[in-house]
């Protein structure tokens, strides 16, 4: 119910949200990491394709084929954030919706209930400039937090631009 109330949000706010099943994607993408997302995103990546949309201080990568940012940096490129976040347990999932680089993730290390891992911001100048993961900050508790903060505020916290033709 959850997922659902929060893509009504979204596609309230103006956001594209295709209903589509994304299982055999988010499968694939799944086996590159080191553990499983939350309980929750999983439900809505599993069911749902989206583009890039800023929601709650997270820009968040879009979901919308099988080549797109989130299963790129599952990849963990040689010289990307994520060589170094995936081996440390984060899973970058957007950024700052500031404009700012640096990684908006889940932070795997902790044991939590359906794997509600919180949400964390990783400083990107001391991945590129010192080879070490710093989180800076927690931005969330959990996604279900995030999700149940975007879809209960009063005033729309979420931004969607579309694409210029």
């Amino acid at each position: 119910m959850l997922v659902e109330s929060f893509v009504a949000k979204l596609e309230e706010c103006g956001v594209p949200v295709r209903k589509e099943d994304n299982r055999l994607r988010l499968e694939q993408f799944q086996k590159k990491l080191p553990k499983r997302l939350p309980q929750s995103f999983e439900c809505f990546l599993a069911g749902y394709s989206f583009p890039s949309f800023d929601a709650g201080s997270i820009s968040l990568f879009a979901w919308e084929s099988d080549s797109n940012d989130y299963t790129e940096e599952a990849t963990a490129a040689k010289g990307s954030l994520s060589e170094l976040l995936l081996p440390a347990g984060y899973v970058q999932i957007g950024r700052p919706d500031t404009g700012n680089f640096d990684a908006v993730c889940f932070d795997l290390n902790e044991g939590r209930q359906n794997r509600e891992y919180r949400i964390v911001r990783i400083d990107h100048e001391q991945i590129l400039c010192n080879w070490h993961v710093r989180v800076s900050g927690e931005l969330w508790p959990s996604f279900i937090k995030f999700a149940d903060a975007v879809i209960s505020s009063a005033e729309s916290k979420v931004y969607y631009e579309r694409p210029s033709l």
